[in-house]
């Protein structure tokens, strides 16, 4: 069994996953067995409310044996339980494409209070997937994380797995499986009218048939494909790819052609190192060896001379040594001077700074930290009251847009209900349809939906009172399945926002309760910052005098420093009398 995952950013929405998984046309049948758009769609929002930079977990699972839906749907819940996701939430779509099943998992990085694992997720799932197999008796598929997973499986206490497993491992690390490109590829290739699997095993038996990279450019050529150097060439030095002739891209060369980047980095240089041809006659066969063999060899042999040309001698460098400065000659001719002073003589000190006593130091430093606890008390504001003020047009501007989508559904569920609803009240006018019973089947229709209307609009009050700052949590998501037990719950909630279900549902009373709204949050900040400043007013007033009086022992003359003593400070410490 292959399991790919993919992470799908919260900017880019679940609209491309929603269009591949619920609306693929390649597919044969697709059947939902939980979750729906919408409920990805939320997941999304969800994501965008918390600032999360994902919003979904894509897990795709391909097995190579038939596996029946209720297989299928066990092993999602294996997955979810090895991420710790909650599987209320998930989404399952089954995939039958040429006679095969296959499985799409769609989980949110929400979690609620928390954020789906990504940590060494890969080598999970394919733990999972070699369990599954063994569990139903399938095939083992071989993967890059073999010796990890057998050592996972081995500390879980599955020992019997873990050898099976083991055995899967290849001896070196070249033999590892490696995909030859990836979903994401694939799907690109996909739109552009390109079958991305026949062009990796045309690339494959070309290079398979050619003995260097020159016949295998040509065999390219032939075939419409050039290989070039990589746009990344800075990142990837030597990494070339292979395109068709209006420029769509293949894949990689090392990939498509299971060849190491470095064994490719010689084939390169051997393909860009010219042949250099050897020259028929060798300057250096007709060299003739000359030895010196007196001691006299260059008086016998002298080098003839040029009598235009004179030697000219060079001039010995002289090394002058640096003067030293007439200021820096007196000082040391003074220190040397009080070198040989007698030890008698007293010694002049003519510097300005005052030497003070270690316990007056000590006495010192205890007044500074305790002047700077108190300044830190009269510094101290309210939590608040360093915030950046609020802007009223940006802040209902962003609420208005948060809301929009709540609107939308908010009133297309209450346009099913209403309906609904008109064709159970014609159905009630029409004796022959009480009669067939379709009357009845229509109430039962209305009332169910009279309920999901009911618990989506629980969900969308939550999240205005959410967006607005008056509910701390996000709302609760809506439940898929809703009995007669419910209603009473759900008709009190709306009795008691019923103020809030007005502002939603019609436009125009939205406006007024956002700018009221805004005007109690802004109050509620002014007022718990001036309750925050009543209530430290009297410890600053107490602080200041003892700053004052600190300070004026800081500035004492040295007589009264030595002999004045310092109380410990305390933190409500009363003026001194």
């Amino acid at each position: 069994m292959i399991v790919k995952e993919s992470r799908i950013r919260t900017k880019s929405g679940a609209g491309a996953l929603s269009r591949h998984v619920l609306h693929g046309a390649k597919n044969e049948a697709i059947r939902v067995l939980a979750g729906s758009d919408w409920l990805m769609r939320d997941h999304i929002r969800e994501a965008r409310r918390e600032g999360l930079t994902y919003g979904l977990r894509h897990i795709a699972f391909n097995p190579d044996e038939t596996m029946s839906d209720n297989q299928l749907s066990d092993f999602a819940c294996r997955l979810c339980e090895e991420l710790h996701a909650d599987p209320e939430h998930l989404t399952l779509v089954i995939h039958q494409k040429d006679g095969s099943t296959h499985g799409h998992l769609i989980l949110p990085e929400w979690q609620g209070n928390h954020v789906l694992e990504s940590r060494f997720t890969w080598m999970r799932l394919e733990k999972v997937a070699r369990l599954e197999e063994i569990r139903l008796g399938h095939a083992l598929v071989p993967g890059r994380h073999d010796k990890a997973i057998a050592k996972a499986l081995r500390r879980e206490g599955h020992h019997q797995a873990a050898e099976q497993v083991t055995a899967l491992s290849p001896v070196s690390d070249s033999a590892k499986p490696r995909a030859a490109y990836t979903s994401q590829a694939r799907r690109i290739t996909e739109r552009q009218g390109l079958d991305l699997p026949a062009m990796k095993k045309l690339v494959s038996a070309l290079w398979s048939q050619s003995d260097r990279l020159k016949s295998f450019r040509a065999a390219l050529a032939e075939h419409g494909l050039t290989m070039r150097e990589g746009d990344r060439a800075d990142k990837r030095p030597g990494a070339h790819i292979i395109e068709d002739q209006d420029g769509k891209l293949i894949g990689s060369f090392t990939r498509l052609t299971k060849v190491k980047m470095a064994e490719f980095r010689k084939l390169l240089a051997e393909e860009q190192q010219p042949t250099v041809r050897k020259p028929e006659t060798d300057i250096k066969s007709s060299r003739l060896p000359i030895r010196r063999t007196t001691p006299d060899f260059y008086e016998e042999y002298p080098i003839p001379k040029d009598p235009d040309t004179q030697t000219v001698l060079r001039k010995r460098p002289v090394i002058k040594r640096p003067q030293m400065r007439k200021w820096q000659r007196e000082l040391w001719l003074q220190r040397m001077a009080d070198v040989d002073m007698p030890t008698t003589q007293p010694l002049l000190y003519t510097s300005s700074i005052r030497i003070i006593s270690a316990e007056e130091a000590r006495f010192r430093k205890e007044l500074t930290k305790a002047i700077a606890q108190q300044q830190a008390i009269l510094d101290q504001q309210a939590p608040e009251a360093s915030w950046k003020p609020l802007d009223r047009d940006r802040t209902i501007a962003t609420w208005r847009r948060q809301l929009i989508p709540y609107q939308k559904q908010l009133r297309k569920s209450f346009d099913h209900y209403i309906v609904a609803k008109r064709e159970w009240k014609q159905a009630e006018e029409s004796r022959w349809q009480r009669m067939t019973g379709r009357a009845g089947k229509l109430e039962k229709v209305c009332q169910q939906l009279l309920l999901e209307f009911l618990e989506i609009l629980r969900f969308v009050i939550q999240a205005l009172l959410h967006i607005v700052r008056l509910r701390s949590t996000p709302p609760e998501p809506v439940r898929s399945t809703l009995t007669e037990q419910d209603r009473p719950v759900l008709e009190e909630f709306r009795k008691q926002h019923d103020e809030e279900f007005t502002a939603m549902a019609d436009t125009e009373k939205l406006e007024p309760w956002l700018q009221h709204r805004f005007d109690r949050l802004v109050k509620a900040r002014t007022d718990r910052i001036r309750q925050w400043d009543k209530a430290h007013q009297a410890e600053k007033e107490r602080a200041r005098p003892v700053i004052a009086r600190l300070r004026s022992k800081l500035a004492a003359p040295k007589g009264l420093m030595n002999t004045t003593a310092i109380a410990p400070i305390k933190p409500h410490m009363g003026p001194s009398p």
